[in-house]
């Protein structure tokens, strides 16, 4: 069994949620180019997709560790729907999805080793299916080693859980008795200050005059942000997509998606969308990009690799057809491509060219900082749980997000506090990005700047072009008329304050705002105990897909967000309606 200490790290990084998913077509080819990289850069690791045992290097310590792949395919060798040689494959293209998001080599051998092999055998090869005495094994374990199994597996069905047979309620179980605590928290979304520091930056920076050199460089990650936060997908899909991929349907625009429909193993699996219509500014800027790169030649998907420029020393160039050949496949854009891509970017615009800095400990200063550095995998969390925030029904959601089952997405729900957080966030700020380099390069000027806990106080104030000011009990109103748009007059954009007013009622104002919070907070949790009641009672036709009311409830449960967000935001302005 695995050592305390060694299980306890791997508990520190292990991910429910995995960057790709099985693709047949796909899969292997990609695992092979991994493993051959992680050979070159490990001379102790030994894992040629083939074999049956892998040898991989643990840094730092001058020794490698194995994985025996006969050890899995024994475990399922009395489940007879299970082929034997391709689920062995399936885990060897798992493994090496794993060594590409970057864990570390012990991780990944205790995730096979310890997670995935025990599963199989208290499971017998994923052919006991008694609930309660499954559920008594878990409950016997240690928590730190139930925790680490269910982690693993639910990685492991996050990446295949297309068997012939039904698998989610395995996906239930492991949610159900996974420990609860806070160090267990699977990060869903980074922190909101740091998302829309990332998306001001790059809008920012694609409305500049950009050369075709920086748009090439630069535009697999300006099209992940704006397609992927809109669909949710996995990098992987992302990556995968097909250069011949935009419809033109009566006036409609889609993208088809590297998705493949299967079989239907019961009446709870939900069949997946391939085709979804998306804005036709996207589906145009996507045309661009794709006359402008037809010139670099053969491309099996639509991010062109062949046309993507290196950068020395902050200076653009293309490579050479040397440095192409290096590559095992130099026609297809890949998850570790764009993990690059997207860490550069980081590096050489955010933190280089707008001055942004990164720091894990912040607190409210005069310079613009992030606490952490976006994921590839990051947009998809967020599209799902924008979803959930539109009062999208579950099984719509799956459909979107190409999952089987809503068992694969009913922990979602749970973060939609986070996005509304970010939602008012973004609505309240007023940040201009446009002349950062030159601001932040002026240390007495970086105050100007910055984005904080008090940046409210930062906003423009804003006379009121009226003559008319109708007294009330608190401030006026510069609407002759009078026309009450909302019911509080601190929230009214025809209403005015007088800085001495406002200062003898600033615990008014705080009052008035915490009661706000405290309404938005309320209409997310009944939003979430909607949502609540839809997972646990998926039998019941009442929260069935099918039922108008539930859909209509859960607009209108949307809707009541956007009005209590609203009212919010408006009384965060209120230092804009001094006189």
């Amino acid at each position: 069994m695995i050592e305390s200490t060694a299980l306890q790290r791997a508990l520190e990084t292990i991910d429910e949620y995995n960057e790709s998913h099985f693709d047949i077509e796909n899969s292997i080819k990609e695992a092979k180019i991994i493993l051959q990289s992680e050979m070159d850069s490990k001379h102790l690791s030994s894992c040629y997709f083939e074999e049956m045992k892998w040898y991989l290097e643990i840094p730092y310590e001058s020794k490698r560790e194995s994985i025996d792949f006969n050890q899995i395919k024994d475990a399922i060798q009395f489940n007879k729907h299970i082929p034997k040689d391709q689920f062995v494959d399936i885990v060897k293209c798992w493994v090496s999805s794993n060594l590409d998001e970057g864990y570390n080599p012990q991780t990944i051998i205790t995730m096979v080793n310890e997670s995935l092999l025990v599963f199989l055998q208290i499971t017998k090869g994923l052919t006991e299916r008694n609930q309660d005495e499954l559920a008594d094994v878990f409950l016997n374990m240690s928590d730190s080693m139930r925790r680490y199994v269910c982690s693993g597996m639910l990685n492991f069905f996050d990446y295949y859980n297309e068997f012939s047979f039904d698998v989610d309620e395995y996906i239930s179980l492991l949610y159900s008795v996974k420990p609860k605590s806070e160090k267990s928290v699977v990060r869903i979304i980074p922190p909101s200050k740091d998302i829309l520091v990332f998306s001001k930056v790059l809008e920012n920076y694609f409305s500049s005059n950009l050369s075709e050199i920086e748009y090439l460089k630069w535009f697999s990650v300006w099209l992940w942000w704006n397609l992927t936060n809109l669909i949710p997908m996995r990098p992987s899909e992302y990556c995968n997509i097909e250069r011949d991929c935009l419809i033109e349907n009566n006036g409609k625009y889609y993208i088809k998606l590297p998705r493949h429909k299967i079989k239907e193993t019961n009446k709870r699996r939900i069949q997946i969308l391939d085709k979804i219509n998306i804005p036709e500014s996207l589906y145009q800027k996507i045309e661009d990009y794709k006359e402008k790169t037809n010139g670099f030649g053969r491309t099996d998907t639509l991010i062109s690799y062949l046309s993507i420029p290196n950068m020395f020393e902050g200076k653009y160039w293309m490579p050479t057809d040397g440095t192409y050949s290096k590559r095992l496949n130099p026609y297809r854009f890949t998850n570790s491509i764009f993990r690059s891509e997207l860490k550069a970017f980081f590096n050489l615009i955010v933190f280089g060219q707008y001055n942004v800095t990164l720091n894990r400990n912040p607190l409210d200063s005069d310079v613009i900082s992030i606490t952490q550095q976006l994921k590839p995998g990051d947009t998809r969390h967020l599209a799902f749980i924008n979803l959930n925030r539109q009062g999208y029904h579950p099984v719509e959601i799956a459909r979107l997000g190409g999952h089987t089952s809503i068992d694969s997405q009913n922990h979602y729900f749970n973060h939609v506090q986070n996005y509304v957080d970010l939602e008012i966030l973004e609505l309240i700020s007023n940040i201009d990005l446009g002349s950062y380099s030159e601001k932040l390069g002026n240390s007495d000027e970086q105050q100007d700047t910055s984005i904080g806990t008090s940046f409210i106080e930062k906003f423009v104030l804003r006379p009121s072009n009226s003559d008319v000011k109708n007294e009330l009990v608190d401030g006026y109103c510069t609407d002759e008329f009078q026309n009450c748009m909302v019911e509080d007059c601190w929230e009214c954009d025809s209403w005015r304050i007088s800085r001495e007013e406002l200062m003898e009622k600033q615990n008014l104002l705080a009052k008035k705002l915490n009661e706000s919070k405290d309404e938005i907070n309320d209409v997310v949790a009944n939003l979430r105990s909607l949502y609540n009641n839809i997972y646990n009672y998926t039998k019941d036709e009442f929260y069935s897909a099918d039922n108008p009311e539930i859909r209509k409830e859960l607009i209108n449960r949307s809707k009541r967000i956007d009005n209590a967000i609203k009212r919010y935001v408006n009384l965060t302005k209120v230092k804009e309606r001094i006189d």
